[in-house]
């Protein structure tokens, strides 16, 4: 299990993933004012066009801003569009 592990933390230090991923720790990733991109979430808990709630390993994360989508979802990521 170590050995797949630390196999697993070289691939995707290779591939320039950050480590969070690895752990289940949530990334949340913000590109410009119009989209934000969590990953490794545990789904969607609430949704409002101006608050997304996501539940993660560490709690609830809250997205807030108008006009929020969700613009794409699957098992690993969620992306937001709005202001």
């Amino acid at each position: 299990m170590k050995q797949t592990r630390m196999r697993a933390q070289g691939i995707l230090a290779a591939a320039d993933f950050p480590g969070e991923i690895l752990t289940g720790v949530p990334v949340v990733e913000l590109k410009g004012a119009a989209e934000a991109v969590v990953i490794c979430h545990r789904g969607v808990i609430g949704y409002e066009p101006e608050e997304v709630r996501i539940a993660s390993a560490l709690g609830p994360i809250r997205v807030r801003g108008s006009e929020l989508t969700i613009f794409r979802m699957n098992r690993e990521r969620i992306v937001l569009h709005g202001k």
